[in-house]
């Protein structure tokens, strides 16, 4: 079984293509949430999988938020992987995350990452399509090889790209983030909105509402997962001025 949290795309992307080449099902770790429901059972030969992206170095508030209220039981010994989609790097977060697995008493085999296209718009353009297209087609070769090593259950095995300063990156830089890029505030939209109500129905926390075919958000529980803005058909919802200058990101292979 494998549990994914994506917000625009390239972790959907690589669990479905990871599920395909395993044969294992796929669960999304917001609608798990959403319906409270935490406990399964892994069956004897099946694998448990963690598929999600680093947010600036750290784990995303969901995938705490799931691992501490999850409740997994099994008849026989199961093999657990994590793979971690990217820009460039991620620090010390599979420390992090090996660390909040062993409190549920869930022990990590294998883990890896995969850089992608950045959908981080806030502080970054996007990538041309060109540049979009080698990213993803390298990430592909890497999506197989990792199939390759999970099926031989290879133990103790990580590919990781941590990056320079994975301390401070995973600490300070991420603990910055979570306080001052978290903030729905920062979000608006330009008099391009048409009222379609697609960020509304996207939100995995459900803190996007229409009033009068424009949305507003919710104060609070904002993953910042920026689906909202990266995937509105007429690029409308902004956050900050910033991103009124950068373009949008999605994966395009689903």
């Amino acid at each position: 079984m494998i549990f994914y949290f994506s917000g625009t795309g390239n972790s959907l992307y690589t669990a479905q293509q990871l599920s395909a080449s395993l044969q294992e099902p796929i669960c999304n770790i917001t609608d798990i949430i959403q319906n409270n429901n935490y406990s399964y059972i892994i069956s004897e030969g099946e694998h448990l999988g963690f598929v999600f992206p680093v947010y600036a170095w750290g784990l995303p508030k969901p995938i705490i938020t799931f691992i501490e209220n999850l409740d997994i039981s099994s008849i026989a010994p199961y093999y657990t992987f994590a793979v971690i989609t990217c820009g460039e790097n991620i620090g010390n977060t599979m420390e992090e995350l090996k660390k909040i697995l062993k409190k549920k008493n869930i022990f990590l085999n294998s883990g890896f990452s995969i850089a992608m296209p950045d959908n981080y718009v806030v502080l970054f353009d996007v990538m041309s399509k060109e540049q979009q297209t080698e990213k993803l087609d390298k990430a592909d070769k890497i999506i197989y090889k990792i199939a390759k090593m999970i099926a031989l259950q290879k133990n103790n095995f990580f590919r990781v790209e941590k990056g320079k300063f994975p301390l401070l990156k995973s600490t300070l830089l991420h603990y910055l983030f979570h306080h001052f890029y978290t903030n729905t505030k920062h979000f608006y939209t330009t008099g391009d909105c048409i009222g379609c109500g697609k960020c509304e129905a996207l939100c995995p926390t459900h803190i996007i509402h229409m009033k009068s075919e424009k949305p507003y958000w919710d104060k609070g529980n904002c993953y910042m997962c920026l689906a909202c803005l990266n995937y509105c058909p007429k690029e409308a919802i902004q956050y900050t001025k910033k991103t009124e200058k950068h373009g949008r990101y999605h994966n395009t292979r689903l």
